[in-house]
């Protein structure tokens, strides 16, 4: 969001409203009917589509669990706890949502701390009126203010998941982390698909890419907000996929302004940017690397793998000063492969996240066009590691059979 957003983005499913770019929806959550008249008085001309709701903050951060809008206002009145509610709220949000806060606190540092600290667009304190709401709010929800995406802020959180070979499990890892981080931390997420030629994100998804996303990575001024719309595929609640199905005979010319503005495009629309990155990577890719948190390196047990994997973390490190890679073991028990302790000193470090052989389910979700963790539950439990490394969240454990079967 543009506001507070400390990494949390928008993408609608049923009853959520369209998310890139073309809704107007300006909710308030206002803890008394004195405010609560004044903003319906005051934003009645700018704010046309206004819902006032009573409640606060904590009412709000219900409603993000499963809508969307395009500016809030919510309330603070009587919350010692204000900064880190709001904190919460970030997470749920899309990182281009207008955020207007109204309280009763009147000191300069509370103002300064909710406008520089958590990217608040405007503080209002309390008794509003009228004419206070137009000078001091309508600014802020102006269309262009609303859903100007060139409004600074701090953007979605991008997670970059690379093999460090091909055929090691890429896909599959990132298409679940991106499923997992709308269920568990609420977030709305793209997931990006790099592989233009011979991507299997689409496939494992039973969905259908057109050529939106090469028009957008080859010629970057015809990419914006409404095209991207058209373009993100809806495979799950909060979930957008953005892939292609190019022939093989056709040569590509994705360009470094294309990366740039399509994943520009996507921080300012989504709480997670999931990109699938192919082997070998084109250079133009190499600057995710610079904007990813975290670089997800996916391997498998044997020499080649370990050798690529060092490699990948080397040039992460180069391009960034920092290591920001997380090594993610897959099918660790496979027969023949190497021992634990092999792996550990090829690498210099023990993967942080060790998958083993899922089996022959695996290769059955994929051939059914569905995520691999609907067929082998226990994936999501494995990959739990990776998600509160990425987002702070924990994975629930699987409840028993009966337990599902009881619950009320």
């Amino acid at each position: 969001m543009q506001v507070l957003s400390s990494d949390a983005g928008p993408i609608a499913q049923a009853g959520e409203p369209s998310g890139i770019g073309l809704n107007t929806r300006v909710i308030a959550f206002v803890s008394d009917d004195d405010s609560a008249n004044a903003l319906r008085l005051g934003l009645l001309a700018a704010a046309p589509d206004l819902e006032v709701r009573r409640g606060n903050v904590r009412q709000a951060i219900r409603f993000f669990e499963k809508e969307t809008a395009h500016a809030a206002i919510v309330d603070v009145s009587g919350l010692p706890e204000a900064p880190q509610v709001l904190e919460m709220l970030a997470r749920l949000c899309p990182p281009d949502l207008k955020m207007l806060v109204i309280g009763d606190k009147t000191e300069i540092g509370f103002y300064r701390m909710l406008i520089s600290e958590l990217g608040v667009a405007e503080y209002m304190h309390k008794p509003l009126t009228r004419d206070g709401v137009q000078r001091v709010l309508v600014p802020h929800l102006s269309q262009r203010s609303v859903a100007d995406p060139a409004s600074p802020g701090r953007g979605g959180h991008v997670v970059a998941v690379t093999g460090a070979r091909g055929g090691v499990g890429t896909t599959t890892v990132a298409i679940s982390v991106a499923l997992e981080l709308a269920r568990v931390a609420k977030g709305h997420v793209a997931l990006l698909d790099l592989h233009l030629q011979d991507g299997t994100a689409a496939l494992q998804l039973s969905a259908k890419p057109g050529p939106g996303l090469r028009i957008a990575l080859e010629d970057p001024e015809r990419a914006d907000a409404l095209f991207l719309e058209r373009t993100a595929i809806p495979v799950a609640p909060r979930v957008r996929l953005l892939s292609a199905e190019e022939p093989f005979e056709v040569t590509l010319g994705i360009t470094d302004a294309g990366i740039a503005r399509v994943l520009d495009l996507l921080r300012q629309k989504f709480n997670f940017v999931v990109v699938d990155l192919p082997v070998p990577m084109p250079s133009s890719m190499r600057q995710i690397f610079a904007l990813a948190r975290e670089v997800v390196v996916v391997l498998g047990p044997d020499i080649a793998s370990l050798r690529d994997a060092r490699g990948i973390r080397n040039m992460v490190k180069a391009l960034t000063g920092a290591d920001r890679t997380i090594l993610v073991l897959n099918r660790s028990d496979m027969k023949k492969g190497l021992a634990g302790k092999l792996i550990e000193k090829g690498l210099g470090v023990m993967p942080q996240v060790v998958i083993p052989d899922l089996g022959a389910a695996m290769l059955e979700a994929f051939n059914l066009g569905i995520p691999a963790a609907q067929r082998v539950t226990s994936l999501n439990r494995h990959i739990a590691p990776l998600l509160r490394e990425i987002a702070g969240a924990e994975v629930a454990a699987e409840r028993s059979w009966l337990k599902r079967m009881l619950r009320s």
